[in-house]
């Protein structure tokens, strides 16, 4: 009887230290992060770059926020010509390493890395040439930055964009939405209404289309 129950204690007491060593493995794991899923990622507010463009017009400009993983981008200057070939709207999904890029229904190419305070890449007009250019983040707020704004012009919906540089350049295009058509003239000078919101005037005679800083990309419709 007594080896009986000397055997029973034994392996009562085996399976009681097995079960303590799995709770104190259980312990560590948790303690460590590896019993617990991953908390999600906070939602990082949007961020707004200007670059310049080599070899281009002065007033050219690449405007881009990016915001949860998302892009938009304007390319514009005050050339007509360049505008006509050159500026176009693209957004999109951010890929590997801040890759960015997009191809306009006409075959302009924008491709772009936005890595840290830098934001750098290349863009191919209609006939072909290739510009780059770089530049980086801007502080939030305005007066600088991406702007939009839809309004009615001649009967038609049109789509105005602007980049105001931090030094204070300003490039803007018009469009009829959906088309890439573009109104002109641009006034070279916008009315500046506050730090987010200004006036660009269009048109002979003028008439004035406010636009919006573009502050976050939910919700907003950029075409």
């Amino acid at each position: 009887m007594f080896a009986r129950t000397q055997n029973n204690v034994s392996r009562f007491s085996s399976t009681g230290r097995l079960l303590l060593i799995a709770i104190l493995v259980l312990t560590m794991l948790t303690a460590c992060g590896g019993g617990a899923a991953p908390e999600p990622a906070a939602s990082v507010g949007a961020i707004s770059y200007i670059a310049t463009i080599a070899d281009a017009p002065e007033s050219a400009r690449v405007g881009i926020v990016v915001e949860d993983g998302k892009f938009a981008v304007y390319v514009c200057s005050l050339d007509d010509a360049f505008n006509l070939k050159s500026a176009r709207w693209y957004s999109g999904d951010i890929g590997p390493d801040g890759a960015v890029s997009g191809v306009s229904p006409d075959g302009v190419q924008f491709q772009g890395v936005v890595n840290g305070d830098s934001f750098t890449g290349t863009l191919i007009n209609t006939e072909g040439r290739t510009w780059t250019f770089s530049g980086s983040a801007i502080q939030a707020g305005g007066p600088a930055g991406l702007y939009r704004g839809i309004a009615e012009y001649n009967g038609q919906e049109v789509v105005v964009g602007a980049v105001v540089d931090p030094d204070g350049s300003f490039a803007s295009t018009v469009q009829v939405r959906g088309k890439i058509e573009f109104v002109t003239p641009v006034n070279s000078a916008p009315l500046r209404v506050d730090t987010t919101s200004l006036k660009v005037t269009i048109g002979d005679p003028g008439q004035q289309i406010a636009a919006l800083l573009v502050t976050t990309l939910k919700g907003v419709e950029l075409f």
